[in-house]
């Protein structure tokens, strides 16, 4: 696992402040650099990679760079262009960077290089804590950012590049102390639904339910919110083919588990089918009967219905400290089926601290993060792809860590 208290601060400053904008949009210099047009994909393909440097006490610093395809080998920041505590997203062959409540849409040049594009902003709603907010686009005109501490989903065009509605929440109630913020957003059917964590760092008390926030894609009724007390929160969601949306009640890499101090409390994965916007109830994958332990690190997913996590192993005790909870190479590394509710040893680099839980997808595969130092500052990870055989590591990023990876064109 990683440093408690660095690796705390480094989950909620990966996602900059929202703050919310009067929509002033600067010239659109979005094209490509012979003023034509997007580049050709076929010719000149181009995949993103954005880092973060961890600075303790000071701000992020984030740095984007473009590749023809995924990197291999070491790669550094060097070239890459730099921003300050950003949060970066790319959707319909364009990038977006938001930074200190502003969002820019870039787009990326036959060279290889960002563009500037219009921007805006929407300080006038107020700043939301870093990582609390989550961003889904709908399509190439509308994209939603979700902002529990604002009370608002934020309605943009990501063509025109302003601000077109604001959706009010009525959030359910949480006690003061608790930090909330959106884990992901997935568009499912004609809602968009977001997995919402709320806890208390500092008592290690979460609170004892699963939540999700579900709006209307194409209006601006506002979402209603859905719970359930069978799973700890703090964990990812992911979307299947056929529909169903799972998500993970993980306990924050059970370490809400472990000190929560919730009576008959657990971790588990969750089910809303097809087409419904409520929890199945005959639906429950409890992460102790599958992987022997409550304690899991967030699942990631490596193809169809496969996932790897790290597991704590049952054998010993769970510590009575955090330091010693975050600290320890307990983990055992396993492939999990979740259809037929097993798993497996996975081969994995078992020295390594995990960085998040975050899926990437890139042409199919998946990308996952390790590290040797955890967080740190002048850390480095290690970016590796993930297969059902085993890990390929596929290259080595100094001076930081992976915020995002994903194919521009």
């Amino acid at each position: 696992m990683r440093n408690p208290i660095s690796f705390r601060t480094a989950a909620l400053l990966a996602f900059s402040g929202f703050a919310a904008l009067s929509s002033a949009c600067s010239s659109d210099n979005s094209s490509g650099s012979n003023g034509g047009g997007e580049p050709d994909s076929a010719t000149n393909p181009a995949v993103l990679v954005a880092g973060q440097a961890y600075n303790p006490g000071e701000e992020y610093l984030t740095y984007v760079g473009i590749f023809p395809e995924v990197p291999q080998g070491d790669v550094g920041f060097g070239d890459f262009r730099e921003f300050g505590n950003a949060n970066v997203t790319v959707h319909d062959g364009r990038v977006f960077v938001e930074q200190d409540g502003v969002m820019q849409r870039f787009s990326v040049n036959e060279e290889l290089e960002l563009v500037d594009g219009p921007r805006f902003t929407w300080a006038d709603l107020g700043i939301a804590g870093a990582n609390a907010t989550s961003t889904v686009f709908i399509s190439a005109t509308r994209a939603y950012t979700f902002a529990p501490q604002l009370g608002v989903i934020v309605v943009w065009d990501p063509e025109a590049m302003q601000r077109t509605a604001i959706i009010k929440l009525d959030f359910p109630a949480r006690p003061e102390g608790m930090e909330t913020w959106a884990s992901d957003g997935h568009v499912v059917g004609d809602k968009v639904i977001w997995n919402v964590f709320s806890g208390d760092f500092e008592t290690s008390v979460p609170h004892p339910a699963v939540t999700l926030a579900i709006a209307p894609a194409h209006s601006e009724a506002p979402p209603t919110f859905v719970e359930d007390s069978r799973c700890l929160p703090g964990g990812p969601s992911f979307l299947h083919e056929n529909g169903d949306y799972y998500v993970h009640g993980g306990g924050f890499f059970g370490y809400f588990y472990a000190f929560g101090g919730i009576q008959d409390s657990r971790t588990c994965a969750l089910r809303v089918k097809a087409g419904t916007t409520e929890f199945d109830p005959d639906y429950l994958l409890d992460y102790e009967a599958v992987t022997g332990s409550y304690v899991n690190t967030p699942w990631i997913g490596v193809t169809g219905g496969q996932y790897v996590t790290r597991a704590w192993d049952p054998s010993v005790p769970l510590p009575e400290v955090a330091d010693d909870f975050w600290g320890a190479k307990t983990n055992r590394a396993m492939l999990v089926d979740q259809g037929a509710g097993t798993a497996v040893p996975y081969p994995t680099m078992d020295e390594l601290f995990d960085i998040d839980g975050q899926t990437r997808i890139v042409d199919g595969v998946s990308y996952f993060q390790l590290s040797e130092t955890g967080y740190a500052e002048g850390g480095n990870a290690d970016v590796v792809e993930l297969h059902p055989d085993g890990v390929r590591p596929k290259f080595h990023l100094t001076g930081g860590f992976l915020l995002t990876l994903a194919r521009v064109r």
